[in-house]
C-alpha cells in the first residue's frame, strides 16, 4: 500500500515538474535586498559615492548582486520595485532588472 502513495507522488512529482513553466532571467546587472527599506538604504549608498555602506550591506547578506541571466521567479513585477525570488530568497530589485 505504501509502495502505492510513493509511486503515485512520484508520479505526480514528475508530472508536476515536467510541465513548470521556465524561470525569468535578470536583463540588467542590479542590486537585490531582503527588504525595501534596504534597497531604498543601498540606493542612496549608490548616489551618494559611499562604497563602505554599499559593501556592508553585501557583506551582511541583506543586499546581493543579481547578475544579467541569473533565473529568478517574478512574485510581482511593480512599476519602480519588482519582487522576485532568487535562490530561494524573496528580494526587492529595481523593476529594470527584470524588463
Amino acid at each position: 500500500m505504501k509502495v502505492k502513495h510513493i509511486a503515485f507522488a512520484l508520479l505526480l512529482c514528475t508530472t508536476f515538474l515536467a510541465t513548470t513553466v521556465q524561470a525569468e532571467t535578470i536583463k540588467r546587472g542590479m542590486i537585490g535586498c531582503v527588504s525595501e527599506d534596504l534597497l531604498d538604504e543601498l540606493l542612496t549608498y549608490i548616489n551618494k559615492g559611499d562604497r563602505s555602506g554599499m559593501t556592508q550591506l553585501v557583506i551582511s547578506g541583506k543586499c546581493m548582486l543579481l547578475k544579467v541571466g541569473d533565473p529568478v521567479s517574478v512574485i510581482s513585477p511593480g512599476f519602480m520595485t519588482a519582487t522576485i525570488r532568487y535562490k530561494g530568497v524573496k528580494l526587492y530589485t529595481p523593476s529594470e532588472a527584470i524588463r
